[in-house]
């Protein structure tokens, strides 16, 4: 497996300078410091874990670039011209073999003041939708998908998107079914107010991989029900 020493403490105190610094010639003039503080030890870490994922059963696809499994710092400010122009949080993702941002992710990201960690996708597809909720009500597939959800455990902080009620071609279904057709998206897990000190060391990869554990079911049963609409 991969060495990842863990991230510098100057991961944080970057991002929390930043906050207080977010203009384009403050980062220019510490370019150099958020290489290193930031995009290198990004780089490690999104190889280690991918490593780490993959020895779970968890086929992921690992791009140690920015605009791969690296968030860019840089804000899309097409419509918001008036925002700062970096984020003040660093961001990584993990996802399932397809499209990124289209399939079912692990996701990570540090900011001045904790961590937020999680599995899920945002928002299925439009053009995926249809084939997604067909394989939701075959079988046991709804009663899997929202299994795993529950099978999570308690302190597990969803935030999934849903309709209202089942679309129309779905109206006369009950239970399960019903439930699972209404979401179109959404992700599980934990937003912790501080940093652990594993982030920091040797152990980061692994810490993060055995913390999303409880959440791999989740993934599993989700991909395949996104990979259905492909």
């Amino acid at each position: 497996m991969t060495a990842f020493p863990g991230f510098p403490k100057d991961t944080v105190t970057f991002l929390r300078a930043l906050a207080r610094n977010n203009a384009e010639t403050w980062l220019e003039a510490n370019r150099a410091r958020y290489e290193a503080a930031l995009l290198t030890p990004a780089r490690h870490c999104v190889i280690a874990v991918g490593e780490a994922l993959h020895a779970e059963g968890c086929r992921v696809v690992a791009d140690p670039r920015v605009n791969g499994s690296i968030f860019r710092i840089a804000r899309d400010r097409r419509f918001r011209p008036d925002a700062p122009p970096y984020k003040t949080h660093l961001a990584m993702l993990w996802w399932a073999e397809g499209v990124r941002m289209a399939q079912p992710s692990f996701y990570l990201q540090i900011n001045g003041k904790g961590v937020e960690l999680g599995v899920g996708l945002p928002e299925v597809p439009r053009e995926q939708l249809p084939a997604f909720r067909r394989w939701l009500v075959e079988g046991d597939h709804a009663a899997r998908f929202l299994g795993a959800m529950e099978a999570a455990g308690p302190g597990v902080e969803w935030s999934m998107r849903q309709l209202a009620r089942p679309p129309l071609e779905f109206r006369a279904l009950e239970g399960d079914r019903a439930q699972a057709v209404r979401y179109t998206g959404g992700w599980g897990g934990w937003t912790l107010p501080a940093h652990p000190p594993e982030l920091f060391t040797a152990d980061c990869a692994a810490w993060l991989v055995a913390r999303c554990r409880p959440l791999m079911p989740f993934w599993r049963v989700f991909t395949e029900a996104v990979s259905a609409g492909r």
